[in-house]
């Protein structure tokens, strides 16, 4: 396999327009540093409202983290409705379970409204049983859902054989509301939109310090009244507290060739699914342009690795899974691979707050999801445009919430310990 971003590929019907970097030292009203999903999602929101918006970004729009997922918009990513209502009082919980979805249900409407070319699908998500221990997982978060209402099915081992025929698959739920998309491509067309809109990007401009309201490039600056800054593995010289409150996680994808009708078919017998299991070192999967697979997952092994591992034998494990139980695959060459670091929280849910010393200037950190993302990043620009009708979720999202190890009892196990301490934790229970 090739270890190559195989979406970019998928790209290349649209037009890419490569961005100058900045170079001078200018003003605006508003400033987004960050060209992922957040931080095209706030300066669409910023530059709709009327505000004179400038961007800049450290590589290319969706050269980070958000143009290296799997594509996946679901409301469930990362926490779904049972972990929320063993955190969380039933009503908080529902709070926060909006959030995701409010994002998947932007990203999904700027592709209807727009237009955007990103390999969009419709793709109800199917929660599969690793095994028989694992059928409790099924059936608690079945409950939890009809306890709110939720659209959701479970499916017995002979209905999920019609729909999905895994060989070891013993059970599933099936719930709608959730979409693939190819996520560099929807950057790509959202970095078109905003140039269109008036929104002024510079790439190639990575911001190397804030002083007070003035962000400071190697070629440039900008000062801005307004500064929203949504940038992965954020630096101490952007902001020292913010940067201690993220770490990373491992995740591995490849794309599979082209499979033949009959191929999709043994997967797929009635219409294209988006599938996640129940194991910690989870598997999920999707079709994807081209009658093409895209498979990803993490491991315990390397998740909480401090740099890029490259090799692709935690990929082929998960390859060499899906094959076991589709035997009729078992000949498909995966051709392309890749890696990603992306950040979270020690749970799991992102920051999006102000600067303590400084209420003009907002961050968004930790967002484990495009779809979250897509929110963080709206709902700072909401908070910027009209704060008084903006929903406060300061107790969800903000940066001084408290986490099951303080910030004290980080500084002696160290970042690294701690957050795979949290998510144990979590994942656990």
């Amino acid at each position: 396999m090739l270890y190559e971003n195989w979406l970019h590929n998928g790209s290349l019907s649209i037009k890419i327009v490569y961005c100058k970097p900045l170079k001078d030292k200018i003003n605006s009203e508003c400033l987004v540093i960050g060209g992922g999903i957040a931080g095209l999602h706030a300066a669409l929101k910023l530059v709709e409202a009327g505000k004179k918006v400038v961007l800049l970004e450290k590589r290319i729009c969706g050269g980070s983290s958000s143009g290296q997922s799997g594509g996946f918009l679901s409301p469930e990513s990362e926490e779904d409705m049972s972990g929320l209502m063993k955190r969380y009082s039933k009503d908080k919980a529902k709070i926060v379970y909006q959030i995701p979805k409010k994002g998947v249900d932007l990203i999904a409407n700027n592709i209807r409204k727009y237009k955007f070319n990103c390999d969009f699908r419709i793709q109800n998500t199917l929660f599969i049983s690793a095994k028989k221990s694992h059928n409790s997982s099924i059936i608690e978060e079945a409950e939890a859902k009809k306890s709110e209402n939720l659209p959701h099915k479970i499916l017995n081992k002979k209905d999920l054989m019609k729909i999905h025929p895994g060989k070891n698959y013993q059970m599933a739920l099936t719930y709608p509301g959730s979409y693939g998309i190819n996520s560099f491509a929807y950057c790509q067309e959202m970095k078109n939109l905003l140039i269109k809109k008036g929104v002024k990007i510079y790439e190639g401009s990575e911001v190397q310090r804030i002083k007070g309201n003035t962000a400071i490039t190697h070629l440039g600056s900008i000062n801005a009244k307004n500064i929203i800054i949504c940038v992965d593995k954020m630096k101490k010289e952007l902001h020292e507290d913010f940067s201690k409150k993220y770490y990373h996680i491992q995740t591995y994808i490849a794309i599979s060739e082209p499979l033949k009708d009959e191929e999709i078919k043994s997967l797929f017998p009635k219409k294209e699914l988006m599938c996640w299991n129940t194991s910690w070192d989870y598997i999920y999967y999707r079709p994807v342009e081209g009658n093409r697979l895209l498979v990803g997952g993490s491991s315990a092994m390397t998740a909480y690795m401090p740099e890029h591992y490259y090799s692709p034998k935690i990929i082929n494990k998960f390859i060499e899974i899906l094959k076991e139980n589709f035997p009729k695959i078992k000949n498909i060459e995966f051709t392309h691979y890749w890696s990603g670091l992306i950040d979270a929280t020690k749970d799991l849910v992102p920051i999006a707050d102000y600067d303590p010393k400084n209420k003009s200037i907002q961050y968004s950190i930790g967002c484990t999801g495009l779809n979250w993302a897509a929110y963080c990043g709206d709902y700072l620009a909401r908070r910027v445009v009209d704060k008084k009708n903006t929903e406060d979720l300061t107790e969800f999202l903000g940066a001084n919430r408290k986490f099951f190890i303080s910030e004290g009892l980080q500084k002696i196990l160290g970042k690294r310990i701690s957050f795979s301490l949290s998510h144990l934790r979590h994942f656990l229970g």
